[in-house]
């Protein structure tokens, strides 16, 4: 019995030997757990990064890096999402840091952010004047006093009949036939909702009552010529029973030399020789040399016209006489008689009370240049 004894005693502290190594080795494990998780949080806890606040509000339209958004930081950087400055709105974003710890194991921390891309710039708007000054009855196109509607970022705003996004209108109660003062009111309003506004003032003066021509001033002709010297325009009016009214009217070039006054016409001539030397058709005499002709002409035919005066009609341009296009000046030489009255004056506010009419450009690469396009001639280019 003591044998046996003896025996199991000695596989007992075998046992016994064989439990505290598997203890001592889970110990160890467990130990090693711990130091590898205290390294992988203080890794962790070294994984900082600093921000500008202040980029966490982007402008719309202004460049924008993530990388700005980083002051300073540890461990390698990348981010998750992206921010699209042209579209205003929240944009989730995360901010990845990463390193190993010495266990050479990664570790990794994210910050999470919201950018807001915001557009708080109003559309500019940029006006010729102020305030403008018509008469009564003038035309006048509200639009044109505006010089641009713009997006800072966008561009040019279009016009539409109202201020839609991305478009501007104009607002008025402007009634050009009553005198009195008016506001044009530009609004506009971006892609993204800002509005904004301007205004400008519209003065519509009274019209001054045009003067009364009865019959005796004209001397009983058939017609009555006013010509504007200052504005180069020409106010034909027909007897119409006891007093002259507005007829038709005609484009002049006036001179440094045209008298003012009142006179009645005393001869008349197809051609004349001017000075320069240079020819005129259809010529009617005024007072003195002062004559209505046509545009001048280098000889006496009608395709040697001076081209490039005839394009300054509408301007002071002849030394006194009364230049006209050939179609003006033939219809003064056959409908006014002799004696008709022509009254020169100045005013530079109203071109009379049918306006100004337009005059035609020559264009000099024509090679119809030397004919005036208003001449009735049957051999006239321009009529061909």
């Amino acid at each position: 019995m003591k044998k046996k004894w003896v025996i199991l005693s000695v596989c007992a502290a075998a046992l016994c030997g064989m439990g505290g190594m598997k203890l001592y080795a889970d110990y160890q494990q467990r130990e090693e757990e711990k130091r590898r998780t205290e390294a992988h949080e203080k890794a962790l806890e070294n994984l900082k990064a600093d921000i500008n606040a202040d980029l966490l509000e982007c402008e719309y339209g202004d460049p924008y890096d993530l990388n700005d958004l980083v002051e300073s930081h540890t461990g390698d950087l990348s981010f998750e999402g992206t921010v699209d400055p042209m579209k205003p709105g929240d944009y989730a974003v995360t901010l990845k840091l990463s390193d190993l710890d010495e266990y050479g194991e990664t570790a990794e921390r994210e910050f999470l952010y919201s950018i807001h891309v915001a557009d708080t710039k109003k559309p500019e708007i940029v006006l010729h004047e102020e305030s403008i000054s018509i008469t009564q009855g003038d035309e006048l196109d509200p639009a044109a006093n505006v010089a641009s509607v713009t997006d800072p970022v966008d561009g040019d705003l279009e016009y539409g009949e109202t201020a839609d996004k991305g478009k501007w209108t104009l607002e008025t109660d402007l009634d050009p036939e009553t005198p009195g003062e008016y506001t044009v009111t530009v609004a506009a309003c971006d892609i993204n909702g800002n509005k904004a506004e301007a205004s400008y003032t519209v003065i519509v003066e009274e019209k001054p009552a045009e003067p009364v021509i009865d019959a005796s001033q004209g001397n009983a002709n058939p017609y009555y010529i006013r010509i504007n010297r200052a504005l180069n325009t020409v106010t034909v009016y027909a007897l119409n029973g006891g007093e002259y009214v507005p007829y038709t009217s005609f484009i002049c070039s006036t001179g440094p030399a045209t008298l003012l006054g009142t006179y009645t016409t005393f001869n008349k001539s197809r051609w004349r020789l001017l000075y320069g030397p240079c020819y005129g058709q259809y010529v009617t005499d005024i007072v003195g040399d002062i004559l209505f002709h046509s545009v001048p002409y280098y000889t006496m035919y009608e395709g040697d016209l001076e081209y490039y005066e005839y394009n300054k009609l509408g301007t002071a341009a002849s030394m006194g006489c009364i230049r006209l296009c050939v179609r003006d000046a033939l219809w003064i030489y056959n409908n006014c008689p002799i004696g008709t009255v022509v009254e020169l004056y100045d005013d530079w506010e109203s071109y009379g009370p049918l306006g100004r009419p337009e005059s035609i450009y020559i264009d000099p690469e024509s090679p119809n240049r030397g004919w005036d396009p208003t001449d009735p001639a049957e051999n006239n280019p321009w009529n061909n």
